[in-house]
Formats: C-alpha cells, structure tokens, sequence
C-alpha cells in the first residue's frame, strides 16, 4: 500500500503567538527540523494514510510575496523619453602586438569625453570585450553577423510552433510494456511517461548570465584589425530594441593613437536613433504617433542634436512580437515590414518661459507611406502588449539606389522598357497644392534603373521618394524608397508584358471597329443619296466597295482565334489572365453595339427595290 507522509504543524492562532512562550516554540521546532537529516520522521508530526480523514489547519496570516523575476523575465524599467540611451561597445582585436598598448580605461574615458560633447547625457556608454562566444564572430566574419547571433548569448532560441505541432504528431512510437512488471518497474514506467515530453529538437546553447539586452539600446561591435601597419577598423551598430542590425562603417588609419576620434567617427556615422510607435485607436494607417527616445534630455530642441527627429525625416518601421514568458522575440517576431516608411510632419514641443528654451516631451507624428507590404496595415494594428512597433531613422549613405524590377515568380526575368515616374510626399498635410510628378526614364536590359537622391533638391522636401511604375496606360505599382539608402531596391511585379501585348491588340482592334463603323455610315448615306436621286451606277458601286468592309462576322472571327491563343499560353500568370479577359469581353461588347446588323443586305434590298435586280449576264465583268 501506497503511504502519503504528510507533515502538519500546528501554529498557534495570531492572538497566541504574541506571547514570547509562542514564539520560543515555533523557534525551538523549526530549529530542529532544520537540524535533522534527511528521511527522519518527527514524532510531533502526523502520519496519515489514504484512508485517514485530514483535520483542518486554521490558516496563519501570511504576506503574499511578489515572484521573483528571472534574468530572461526582466521588465524594462526606463523612462523611454527622459533615461539616457544604454550603450555597450564591444571591440574585438587581432593578435598583432601593437594592440597591447591600447589602455582600456583610456579609450573609455576619450569616448566619454566625445559623447559628452555630442549628445550630453543623453548617452552612457561602456566599453568591453565581447563574450568569448561571439569574439571570433566579430572579429573574422564581421559582415556575417546578426542580432539573432548576439540575442542567442543570452535568450534560448525561438521555437517554431509548427515544427513542435510535427514533432508531436511524428514523434517516437511508444514501446510496449512487459506482460509481467514488478510494482517498482510499474511506478518507474509511470514517473517517466508523466516526465516525458514531446520531441522538439532544441539547439545546444551556452546561455551567458545575466541578461542585458532588456536594459540595453544599442550595441556597437566593433573588429580592428592590423594589415600590415595600415589598421582596419569596422563598426556595426545593432539595435536591441528593435533587435535589428542597422548600419556599419569602415576606417583606415596607420597611427593608433587616433583609434578614439576613429572609433566615434564611426559610431556617429551609424547611429540611428529610434522611435516607439504608440497605439492609436483612431488612426486609418496613414498617421502614426511617435515617442522619441531620450529627447526629454536635450537642453534646446533649436540646438542641433543627433537625437532629435526634424520635420521631414525618413523613418523605416520594425514589429517586435515577444513571447509572453521569455520577453524575448518569438520565432519569426521581428518583421521589417518591406516597401513602408514614415516620414516625420510635425514636432510637439513647448516653451520653457523661465530657461528661454524650447523643450521636447518626445512626441511627434508621422506619416505613412505603404504599399507591398506582408502586412495590410502595420500601423494600425489593435494594442497588444506582447506586440511591440519602433521606427529606425534612415540615413543615406549613397548618392543613388538602383531600382531593379522583376517577374512575380522569376527572379531573372527582368522587366524592361517599363516607364517610371517619381513625386515627392506633402510634408505639411493641409497643403492643398499638387506636387509635380518627374518622368525618370524606363527601365534598361537589366530591369533597373538609378534613382538619385536629389531629384527633389532645393525644394524642402523629405528624402522619401515615391516611384510609380508604369507599363502601357496602367500604373503596376507605387513604391516609396530613400535613394542612397539601400544599394539596390529589388520590386517583384506581376509580368505585364503578356497583358501588354494583348491590350495593344486589343485596342488595335477597337481602332478598327470604330474605323470600320465610320466606313460603313458614310457608305450608307452615300448609297442611299444615289438611290434617291435614281443614279443606279454610283449605288451598285458603292455596294461593292461596302461588302469589302468588314462586318460583325469577320471581326468576331479575328478575336475568337487571338482569345485561343491565351488559353493555349501556359505562361500567362493567374493575375494577369482574368484582365485579359476583362479586355476581350470589352471589345466584343463593342463589336455587338456598333458593328450590329447586315448593312450590307439592307443596301442591297434598297438598291433593287429601286432599280431591280441586277442581270448576271450583264453583270459578269
């Protein structure tokens, strides 16, 4: 028989236990149990079996305690508009000897000293050596790093759902029990199927502790390298918010004292400040409020700051879906969403009367400029607190980009000779004058075409530009894109040059149709003036030349065999068919409404109700 040793301690009640005699007790039993080794039975205790009736125990007033939070359940505590950025720059070097005289604490106190000058407090920065798991990473494979390589240091790795879901479903086949067991093996067997668990394959990890990325901003890594007396020196900068990688930078230099105005020239080129994107209930996906990070600590908005968003600056949105447990990303949490941007319009600030400053509380709103995205309104999703929404600022770092179009599907059929046009945004949004729109040029051999960044210069307009693509009489697609921010912007587009060639049939034949319609009235007049006036010669001229005119029959003959040919084309895609069809119905509603009737039959019956029929004889040539 199973026994339930169970251990009950009678406290006394609150009244009691004021008394010092009370309290001596509790004292002297909790001190002997703490004392006795492991597997002892107290005589004071009561041991009960199943069978036994347990008494009830007066409860004792006890403090609920709050549940101690792990280093992966840490909650950001910081202020997001008046707490200074935290920073961590992780600079990994080479074995070269003439990295031994670089002093650590030195460089720190120089950067310091640069930041100060930069930003204020608005940054507190710390320098170290990367964990020994990543170093390596950095300082050889420097371009291949990731944010999902940093986060993987200190969060275990995201699990997809359904790859759980497969691995329940196709797990281990159990395998049968014995037909005679002990009781031992039995109790064995059923601790271990209560212990199993699906089989999920889970990566080996060498999870470092405690976790920082919670409470960090930026992570700047950084690889300096000595080739032969010329140092390399790169700089990537990695958002922990966001948990994106933003930008990096490259140095050449040969003397290493200037390792400190190198290392900032870098961070000051990639530094990307950011913006949360606050909920709003009322908003349709064109608008979106932001709050700033860290602005509340500029002393005077007027002043120039690394920090503070201006009127017209690009913005690139990033959604960060968090598991609930480990507020960490879930699998696939981190969507860039594509072929979206905002640009800033409006800066709330105030006036502070008693510095002769103007302040910011880090409000600002934006506007939205989407199409293709994976998502139908990114920025107007309901609140979710597992579901957070930043902004990146964008910054330039080339004088063009190259648009490069290609076939929905085929990534090396390129789209040529499409026409492309560019027009700027409206910064202020009551502005009710039109923008112009610049015919860029079309596209060449390799589907692509360069879009310079200052296609709108001296006219105060945001670098945000949007492209419209434009292919016969319809417009395909109107991209937004930051020249100069991506090398090449690569737009897949539904292959138009089918529907191309059928719409200039098509309105060929619909040319025709009117031309033909035009032919077949002034015939009509003309033979049916000559009836009237007697003259039979002109008429039964006219007649001929008129049954030379196509009619109703021959058209529709011509446009049934072009509308097989589509359906024989296997190349035709599934959007680009039915507006085809669309065309074909179009015309041979036309041919009906304009081309109905036998005209011919109808002159024929008025001339020889006129004059007679014709003698065959006399009409043989």
């Amino acid at each position: 028989m199973k026994m339930n040793y169970k251990l009950q301690l009678r406290l006394p009640s609150f009244r009691q236990t004021t008394s010092l005699v009370g309290w001596t007790l509790i004292g002297g039993l909790i001190a002997v149990m703490g004392g006795m080794p492991h597997g002892t039975v107290l005589q004071s205790a009561e041991v009960e079996t199943e069978n036994d009736v347990q008494k009830p125990v007066e409860p004792a007033a006890v403090t609920p305690k709050k549940p101690r939070l792990k280093s992966q359940d840490m909650v950001d505590q910081r202020n997001w508009v008046f707490s200074p950025y935290k920073i961590k720059i992780w600079i990994t070097t080479d074995n070269s000897p003439r990295f031994q005289t670089i002093q650590q604490d030195r460089l720190q106190q120089e950067m310091r000293s640069y930041v100060r000058n930069w930003v204020g407090a608005a940054w507190c920065i710390e320098l170290e050596a990367p964990p020994d798991l990543i170093y390596t990473d950095i300082l050889h494979n420097f371009d291949d790093v990731q944010m999902l390589d940093i986060a993987a240091l200190y969060e275990p790795l995201p699990i997809n759902r359904k790859d759980r879901l497969r691995s329940v479903k196709y797990g281990p086949k159990e395998t049968p029990k014995p037909a005679v067991v002990d009781e031992e093996t039995e109790e064995d067997s059923e601790t271990q199927e209560e212990e199993s668990e699906p089989a999920v394959f889970v990566p080996l990890q060498t999870l470092v502790s405690p976790n920082p990325l919670p409470q960090l901003d930026k992570i700047f890594a950084v690889s300096l390298k000595d080739r032969h007396g010329v140092f390399e020196l790169k700089v990537a900068e990695f958002d922990t918010n966001a948990r994106v990688r933003v930008l990096a930078a490259t140095r050449r230099f040969r003397n290493l004292d200037e390792l400190p105005e190198q290392l900032f020239s870098c961070i000051e080129q990639v530094f990307s400040p950011i913006s949360r994107i606050q909920y709003n209930g009322m908003t349709d996906g064109k608008t979106a409020s932001l709050e700033m990070r860290a602005v509340g600590l500029v002393p005077d908005i007027r002043e120039p700051s690394p920090l503070m968003l201006q009127k017209g600056d690009v913005l690139r949105p990033v959604v960060r879906k968090n598991d609930r447990t480990t507020r960490a990303p879930v699998y696939d949490g981190v969507i860039e969403v594509i072929w979206t941007y905002m640009f800033v319009n409006h800066v709330i600030s105030h006036e502070e009367t008693s510095l002769g400053t103007i302040r910011s509380n880090g409000s600002a709103r934006a506007e939205v400029i989407s199409t293709f995205t994976m998502l139908r309104n990114p920025m107007a999703a309901r609140r979710n607190t597992a579901q957070q929404k930043y902004g990146l600022l964008v910054r330039p770092t080339e004088n063009s980009s190259l648009l490069k179009i290609t076939a929905m599907g085929r990534d090396d059929y390129t789209l040529q000779g499409y026409n492309v046009f560019a027009k700027s945004p409206k910064l202020d949004p009551e502005d009710k004058s039109d923008m112009p729109t610049i015919n860029i040029g079309q596209t060449d051999w390799r589907g692509g075409i360069e879009i310079d960044q200052d296609i709108f210069a001296g006219q105060g307009k945001t670098k945000l530009v949007v492209i419209y693509v434009k292919n016969g009489r319809r417009v395909l697609a109107r991209l937004p894109i930051v020249p100069g921010y991506r090398p090449v912007e690569v737009a897949s587009l539904p292959n138009d040059d089918y529907r191309l060639q059928y719409e200039a049939f098509v309105v060929g034949l619909q040319n025709s149709v009117l031309d033909y319609t035009v032919q077949r009235k002034v015939y009509e007049i003309r033979i049916t003036h000559h009836v009237n006036e007697g003259e039979e010669k002109e008429a039964r001229e006219l007649l001929k030349a008129l049954e030379k005119v196509p009619g109703l029959e021959e058209i529709d003959a011509i446009l049934a065999l072009r509308e097989a040919s589509l359906q024989d084309n296997v190349t035709i895609d599934s959007v680009t068919r039915p507006q085809i069809d669309r065309m074909f119905l179009q015309t041979r509603e036309l041919i009906n409404e304009y081309l109905q009737g036998n005209l011919v039959l109808k002159m024929t019956d008025l001339v020889n109700d006129k004059f007679g029929r014709p003698d065959p004889a006399t009409s043989l040539p």
